[in-house]
């Protein structure tokens, strides 16, 4: 079996169906694509690791939902989701296969998990204001908010680092009504400076 720490990863030694049996059992549990023993916490670093079967190299990042299940602050998806820059060179077909869009990424927006690339906390949050279709982003949003302590301040600035994106005036109101909830303010309360 493939070992990340204490993660469990299926390969020749041992099959998924063996580990999935295991967990049936309550010997392990399952994260992301991998297994942890039960008496292991879970953390970012575990549920990057749990995804770099799916990925082929660090030029693919783990983003938005799947990048909020890595940081702790959402639930795992059903589809994880990627991205990669579009100066990498990615085949079209591993592409699709990866769910991967093509971004503008600066190297300080994404962190290497052991292996395996994610969008920082703060690039996740943009990505899923200007992005995600679900109208209850807003919580999801909020709880990203504060399981890492990002202020208005800190949005408004990397808002306005790229004043070209697509979708920036849906994500500040997004961000402002997350804002609003993580802080338990009034929805009406200005949050952001632009």
């Amino acid at each position: 079996m493939t070992r990340s720490g204490a993660l469990l990863l299926p390969d020749r030694l041992i099959s998924a169906t063996e580990l999935r049996s295991a967990a049936l059992d309550g010997e392990v549990v399952a994260v992301g694509e991998g297994f942890l023993p039960i008496d292991m916490p879970v953390s970012a670093l575990t549920r990057a690791a749990s995804l770099a079967p799916l990925l082929i190299d660090d030029r693919v990042v783990v983003s938005d939902r799947s990048a909020a299940w890595v940081w702790g602050w959402g639930p795992a998806p059903v589809a994880v989701t990627t991205c990669v820059a579009i100066t990498a060179r990615i085949p079209s077909p591993d592409r699709r296969r990866l769910r991967a869009r093509e971004v503008v990424i600066d190297d300080d927006e994404r962190r290497l998990l052991g292996q395996v690339a994610v969008t920082t906390p703060l690039r996740t949050l943009l990505d899923l204001a200007r992005h995600d279709p679900d109208p209850a982003v807003i919580g999801l949003l909020a709880s990203g908010l504060r399981h890492h302590g990002i202020d208005g301040t800190e949005v408004d600035a990397e808002l306005a680092r790229r004043p070209s994106l697509s979708f920036v005036k849906l994500a500040r109101t997004r961000l402002v009504a997350a804002l609003a909830e993580a802080e338990g303010a009034d929805p009406g309360q200005p949050l952001l400076t632009r």
